[in-house]
């Protein structure tokens, strides 16, 4: 165990080292590292993002709990990320902005782009706490540490890393960070077949009926995987301030274009790979918690000295997704919320990012001390997010061409945020109530069970449509 724990330590250790030698730094460094890095770099920092949390452990949950399409979370990201690659990455790169919200200020002003920037950090605290607990359930599955005690332990260190290294350290470490993650993804895969067939048990045998089925199971249907997952997951990794600040990073269009596909197409193998871990998982450890199927496997399986290295491999992923969703909320925090409220120089506009950091680090931690799910947590952060922020900021990009005004793209962020918000309330049961059981039966048989998630978004269509035509598209109205 003291063996596995140096090898963790000293990758922590590492990290934090990579921090504080990139302290000093420009705030263009620091906000999108210089705008230098090439496909590579910007592909594996795309990748290594979107295998956080929600990807790892996650998708592991996933397939313990009810097989093959568990996988659909990050494969619909990817599929999300085509028309990206495909449509918007060269513009995205082309606006050499710094944040997403900056985009809504170019084409409405502050008064889209600061309720924008309020519901994305609102939003964005769930996804961060979703990669604390996910870190802080795996140290303590491994080395019982206690939720709570490990939770500090992540938190403290890649807020620390985060806010001394920026935009910088996390471009520069994603790529061997990538590296750890698949070495120690492949060699858990291997060395737990081993452990199941030395154990003489059958994985196919172990596994309840249905649990291999693909594209859909009994547990995930045609509508979680043509509605709920497509509007719900697909829609923040199409426009995601998290992967969108990839590409503020890449040295031109092209570079952020062939990253995107890259990334893409990455994201597929390794995404099925999860899946099949957690139901090899589940065959030798039928009955636990889906959350506790990593811990349980590496704890229980796998030998003294490589259940380090499989620890650091899968804490490099939830560390290169933390420090991204960390960062971006806290430079779109201070740029876009309070720098409008003055007129602070670049120096001081760093170092309110820097104070930002910290805040909404606590914030997430303080979220992930009363959300223990990774996936409630990170469904908490999107739903938001994709009620209040997805609409105007596709619009944006046609808005001439289809008459959107700053009213109605305001309207949009504060309606479909706020019912988004509502619709999170004890589950949804208080957007429930309000809305009445003879609305519910109707909203149920046009959006589904899980109308409260997708209800927000169908409003933000029709405020940003119906406003827009109201106040009419004017010249002066920015």
């Amino acid at each position: 165990m003291f063996v596995d724990l140096s090898i963790v330590v000293g990758y922590l250790v590492a990290m934090l080292l990579v921090g504080w030698r990139s302290r000093r730094q420009s705030s263009e460094s620091y906000w999108v590292a210089e705008r230098q890095y090439g496909t590579l770099r910007i592909s594996a920092s795309l990748i290594i993002t979107v295998f956080g949390a929600s990807t790892t452990m996650g998708v592991i949950s996933l397939g313990y709990s009810r097989g093959l399409t568990g996988a659909w979370w990050p494969l619909t990201g990817a599929l999300a990320l085509i028309p990206f690659g495909g449509f918007l990455a060269r513009r995205v790169r082309g606006l050499a902005v710094y944040t997403l919200p900056d985009i809504l200020k170019r084409a409405y002003g502050d008064k889209v782009a600061v309720p924008a920037a309020l519901m994305i950090v609102i939003s964005w605290c769930g996804v961060i706490a979703a990669q604390m607990i996910a870190g802080a359930r795996l140290l303590d599955g491994v080395f019982a540490l206690g939720y709570a005690p490990a939770l500090a332990v992540i938190a403290v260190i890649f807020v620390l890393y985060t806010f001394w290294g920026g935009q910088l350290s996390v471009i520069r470490t994603d790529t061997w960070q990538l590296v750890l993650f698949l070495a120690g993804l492949l060699l858990c895969l291997i060395l737990v077949t081993a452990a199941i067939s030395g154990a003489g048990v059958s994985a196919a045998g172990q596994l309840p009926q249905g649990l291999l089925n693909f594209p859909v199971s009994s547990e995930f249907g045609w509508y979680d995987l043509l509605v709920y997952y497509p509007l719900i997951v697909g829609l923040p990794f199409l426009v995601g301030p998290d992967l969108w600040s990839r590409v503020f990073c890449a040295k031109d269009g092209v570079v952020a274009q062939r990253s995107v596909f890259a990334a893409a197409i990455a994201i597929i193998p390794i995404a099925l790979l999860l899946a099949v871990l957690g139901i090899l998982i589940r065959a030798r450890f039928p009955g636990i918690p889906p959350d506790g199927a990593l811990p349980e496997a590496i704890g229980q399986l796998l030998p003294f000295g490589v259940r380090g290295l499989i620890v650091a491999g899968f804490l490099a992923a939830i560390m290169s997704s933390a420090d991204t969703t960390l960062v971006t909320a806290s430079t779109i925090l201070s740029l876009n919320v309070l720098a409008p409220l003055g007129s602070p120089s670049e120096a001081q506009r760093l170092a309110h990012t820097r104070v930002c950091l910290v805040i909404v680090g606590f914030v997430a931690w303080t979220v992930a001390g009363f959300q223990h799910g990774i996936i409630p947590a990170l469904l908490l952060g999107y739903t938001i997010y994709v009620g209040g922020v997805v609409v105007p900021t596709l619009a944006s990009f046609f808005r001439e061409r289809l008459g959107i005004t700053s009213t109605g793209a305001m309207w949009a962020v504060v309606i479909g945020g706020g019912a988004a918000m509502l619709g999170e309330v004890r589950g949804g049961d208080l957007l429930r109530s309000l809305v009445g059981d003879g609305a519910n039966s109707v909203f149920e048989q046009l959006l589904g069970q899980r109308y409260p998630s997708i209800l927000p978004l169908v409003l933000s269509v029709l405020t940003v449509v119906l406003v827009s035509r109201v106040t009419g598209r004017t010249a002066s109205d920015i």
